[in-house]
């Protein structure tokens, strides 16, 4: 399993255990549907997920250090394993250190009832703080390059912080502008109040991403030149 940890520039820690493999230029729009209504009629992992693209879920954090006398009490199964069962094998983790329980330490253990090679799984850690914004755009599309190095492979990614409300949602919706599913910010943030309509904890949550700074994060979020160009060059 690679295991990839990256910080964010205020909290000064940087642990790399392994290195992704370079990207290359694809289309990302080559793998998306035509609409968003099979990604809303297709089932979701957990109750607390959405499919932002036919490659890329959005959830709430996914792992609770129960035993298994209380998996068998509560009559529940490890968000994680439905994840993995979903075909996810890369994990982006915005979280910060000790926030909540890690569970990059047990991605091995949950692969093997499901039959999963643990090599083929990765996780990455890029810690943004609870309710606020990166510290700059740079930190932003090193996550995005992960994505897209994802997208060119073929592999399901899951994208999650706490809650799967403020910083996924940011970390989405730029997502749907680098990678040409939406054409702006605003456009992005629009898909993503269709999905987040199918999510159990709408009604309790009504709005994805969570705070004002971060709705005005993804509503100036520029693609880059060269994911356009790229875009343009493999659709060619």
């Amino acid at each position: 399993m690679s295991v990839i940890c990256e910080s964010s520039p205020s909290s000064l820690k940087s642990h790399y255990h392994s290195q992704a493999e370079p990207l290359s230029p694809r289309s990302p729009r080559g793998s998306f549907s035509k609409g968003s209504l099979a990604l809303r009629n297709r089932a979701r992992p957990i109750p607390n997920s959405y499919w932002a693209t036919p490659l890329l879920v959005a959830c709430e954090f996914p792992y609770c250090p129960l035993t298994p006398a209380d998996i068998a009490r509560k009559k529940t199964k490890q968000k994680l394993d439905a994840l993995l069962a979903a075909g996810v094998r890369t994990f982006i983790d915005l979280t910060e250190p000790h926030e909540l329980f890690p569970y990059s330490p047990h991605l091995a253990e949950r692969c093997a009832p499901l039959h999963i090679d643990p090599s083929e799984v990765e996780y990455h850690n890029f810690p943004i703080r609870d309710r606020s914004l990166p510290d700059n755009v740079d930190f932003v599309r090193r996550i995005l390059a992960v994505l897209r190095d994802n997208e060119r492979r073929g592999r399901i990614t899951a994208v999650h912080c706490r809650g799967g409300i403020g910083r996924t949602g940011l970390v989405v919706g730029c997502w749907l502008v680098e990678s040409g599913v939406a054409r702006d910010g605003n456009h992005a943030l629009q898909i993503i109040a269709q999905e987040w309509k199918q999510v159990e904890k709408c009604k309790r949550f009504p709005c994805s991403p969570e705070t004002g700074p971060q709705f005005e994060f993804v509503k100036n979020f520029q693609r880059l030149p060269s994911a356009i160009d790229s875009i343009s060059l493999t659709a060619s």
